[in-house]
């Protein structure tokens, strides 16, 4: 019986309003309705599992088992003798075999676990975890022990964990190494599909006929052994106890631990990339112990062994490619995997009809996706799409934001090049109408330069005080408006109005998008100069034609900010001149209307 202590995690439930919505933007894309094929399906599988209509798998990780076969001991099962097991390890982990050149090429992360395997394995990146030194003879008895059979379950559902949970993968893809194993693989598979051994015994690594029919003779043996214990021990067990028994009887450490994983990754909210019949048979194991693990489980392809497809067919489930592939250790898996994340790519980023000004031939018998989606998303609480940052990234955004101030005060310290860098690439990262970007930075370090224009800013400030009333006119010249010659540096950011030519896209009926979008250029160097703990001070009071003179910029050319940039003794809580009483910042909801002008949003946001 199983231990008490163990338990198997429940899958995550699916999202089927998610599922709905990614069936109908499907439906809505650039191509005929249906014509992926089987890949639809599973997209719209990804969707439910993920709860977002628009699935992105990005962090894919690959789980090898590996692990020896005591039927294979003394028999010619495999065209390869139990030795290779360890060897093939080895050459796997060293990223030469098959399936670790397809990972390594597509940059996929390879963690090998030795549950099982007789010898030592020589090398010193494969995860040890042995149960045992390789199964004992299924004819003879269980292949190992109920404790032993829990012990390989919990090895694949700790790999899935640690791969999920430490190492954030979105999808894990399986693979086994283990001579002999697709003798236990057919024996699984006449059990749980009742099926008698000459259905489902296969050719395995290419036997001869005389192989062949001792393969078929011990699944035989195998199973006369399994329904003799079931006759005598099944009124004694639980559903699950029978499955974990059977398993324990017929099955291998490297196959039990991959149906572990399976599990684990579900319940983890995680799908699974399939390979052939080892995976498949641990697959149809794993929706035995829990149906709902099922969504989760992706064919990446059908092998040639008879039991494959049947497998498959038991699992409702259609391969995402067909090329006749043997090899095992995962590579079906591995070739699958560009397929999965076009398929991602394709949904994300493909226009629909509406988008791409096309006539939808479709649009009478499907309903337009922004209907659905509408209507599918105000059931879900998650997000259509993907966010690509983490809790800790999305809070520091915001606290960059919350944090920023015009800064007056500088220390005359330099400022690392290679921070500069940063900051002006930020600028330059900013949007703009047209893609036009029509900014140009001047950094300016000369003191002299920057001298003269302080001296412009102090005049202009002067006169600007003239405007306010007298003690308002008082309190606004005690203000430092501006830090020219106390900082390191100082940047001009000048905008160009001709940049683009004569029409730019999105400029026709609003002509100062371009200075809107130096503007966002700006507070990108801003907010990055905040991050690099640089503060930054906008200085807005000078005449341009004074800045076009001193630093010789062209008429045409805008000068539109000048900025001081250095280190600062400190970073006010609140801005300055809310501190210093000048003015208060102002009520968001006064400031947000619903619909129309002055149509308050009544909405509580908290």
């Amino acid at each position: 019986m199983i231990p008490p202590a163990f338990a198997f995690p429940t899958p995550r439930p699916l999202d089927e309003h998610a599922r709905v919505a990614a069936q109908s933007r499907l439906n809505q894309l650039t191509k005929p309705v249906g014509s992926l094929g089987v890949l639809e399906p599973v997209l719209c599988d990804l969707a439910a599992i993920q709860r977002r209509p628009i699935p992105a798998l990005r962090r894919p990780h690959f789980l090898v088992f590996a692990a020896d076969h005591g039927v294979a001991t003394g028999r010619s099962l495999s065209r390869y003798g139990q030795h290779v097991t360890e060897e093939m390890v080895v050459n796997i982990a060293m990223g030469t075999s098959v399936s670790s050149v397809m990972a390594r090429t597509m940059g996929i992360p390879v963690d090998v676990y030795d549950v099982g395997v007789m010898r030592k394995v020589r090398h010193p990146n494969v995860h040890v975890a042995k149960v045992a030194l390789g199964t004992a003879d299924f004819t003879r008895g269980p292949a190992m022990s109920t404790a032993e059979c829990v012990q390989a379950l919990s090895c694949g559902m700790n790999a899935a964990r640690r791969a999920i949970e430490q190492d954030g993968a979105d999808i894990i893809a399986i693979g086994e190494m283990g001579i002999g194993n697709t003798t236990s693989a057919s024996a699984l598979a006449a059990w749980l599909l009742d099926l008698e051994p000459s259905v489902v015994v296969g050719p395995g690594t290419g036997i001869s006929q005389a192989a062949h029919r001792q393969k078929q003779q011990v699944v035989e043996e195998a199973l006369d052994g399994w329904n003799e214990q079931l006759r005598l021990e099944s009124g004694k067990w639980s559903t699950e106890d029978m499955l974990v028994a059977g398993f324990a009887r017929l099955g291998g450490f490297e196959l039990a631990a991959m149906a572990g994983a399976m599990i684990q990754a579900a319940a983890l909210g995680v799908p699974t990339l399939l390979d052939g019949l080892l995976a498949g048979v641990c697959a149809l194991w794993a929706t035995r112990v829990s149906p709902t693990v099922s969504p989760y489980l992706i064919a990446g392809h059908l092998s040639p062994e008879p039991a494959h497809k049947i497998i498959l067919e038991a699992l409702g489930k259609k391969p995402l490619i067909q090329l006749g592939l043997r090899v095992g250790e995962g590579t079906g898996a591995m070739m699958a995997w560009p397929v999965l994340m076009n398929g991602c790519a394709v949904i994300a980023e493909t226009a629909t009809f509406a988008d791409a000004r096309v006539d939808n031939p479709f649009e009478e018998a499907h309903q337009p996706a922004t209907a659905v989606s509408r209507s599918a998303f105000a059931e879900s609480a998650n997000p259509p799409t993907r966010n690509d940052f983490s809790e800790a990234e999305r809070q520091a955004v915001y606290k960059v934001i919350a944090a920023r101030r015009d800064i007056r005060v500088f220390l005359p310290d330099p400022i690392p090049k290679s921070t500069l860098w940063r900051i002006l690439e930020a600028g330059h990262r900013g949007p703009s109408v047209g893609y036009m970007q029509p900014w140009n930075f001047i950094v300016i370090e000369n003191l002299d330069v920057r001298r003269q224009m302080a001296d412009v800013v102090e005049r202009e400030r002067v006169k600007a005080g003239e405007k306010f009333p007298n003690e308002r006119r008082d309190y606004y010249l005690r203000l430092k408006v501006e830090g020219l010659v106390d900082a390191p540096l100082a940047i001009c950011v000048t905008n160009d109005s001709t940049r683009g030519g004569p029409v730019v896209l999105g400029r026709n009926t609003i002509p100062e998008t371009d200075l809107m979008s130096t503007s966002c250029a700006i507070e990108n160097m801003w907010l990055a100069a905040r991050a690099e703990g640089l503060g930054m001070g906008w200085v807005s009071i000078y005449e341009k034609a004074d800045m076009r003179r001193i630093l010789g910029i062209p008429d045409h050319i805008d000068p539109v900010a000048v900025l001081s940039l250095g280190y600062t003794p400190h970073f006010p809580d609140v801005p300055v001149l809310e501190r210093v009483g000048w003015r208060d910042r102002l009520d968001l909801k006064q400031l947000v209307y619903l619909n129309r002008w002055n149509h308050v949003w009544e909405e509580e946001f908290e």
